[in-house]
């Protein structure tokens, strides 16, 4: 038999444990709007260092904009070997554009040894997520923001 006390307890902690998600994504997307504000007003270096601690706990968006930040060499210093392993980790989370550059690696030989069949894999994974969930009208209003941002496809 559990003690009164306790399951009083036991009861409350689903709304307990929604409580703390809730509020450590919001602290997330905090971080990561401040991480984008950096990278706005061109301070790359903070950018990459708030965005590396998002992507280590697993934010995809973050680990996208970590890799490509250091396939580029914005913030950091230019390191493929890296950037595929970020990419891989937001393309093993379902990350379409994670997806398309980790095969353009693989098949252009950057931070790994040419592989096309590996290459291929990728492409196929996105052009599945693409059929399966593109919105195009989403998708249009994006690339008008990033063209503006003149900054590829880094997400903000």
């Amino acid at each position: 038999m559990i003690p009164a006390r306790l399951a009083r307890l036991l009861a409350f902690a689903p709304f307990l444990l929604a409580l703390g998600a809730t509020a450590a994504h919001a602290g997330t997307e905090e971080d990561f709007d401040r991480g984008a504000a950096a990278h706005r007003q061109q301070d790359y270096k903070t950018a990459f260092k708030i965005w590396l601690v998002l992507a280590e706990k697993g934010q995809v968006d973050a680990q996208y904009n970590v890799a490509r930040m250091l396939q580029d060499g914005d913030g950091t210093a230019q390191n493929p070997v890296e950037a595929m392993k970020w990419y891989r980790k937001a393309a093993e989370q379902g990350d379409q554009e994670s997806q398309y550059y980790l095969g353009l690696m693989y098949l252009r030989g950057e931070g790994v040894a040419a592989n096309e069949a590996e290459a291929q894999k990728w492409f196929a994974m996105n052009r599945k997520h693409h059929t399966m969930h593109h919105n195009h009208a989403q998708w249009e209003k994006w690339q008008r923001q990033l063209a503006e941002m003149n900054w590829g496809m880094l997400r903000q």
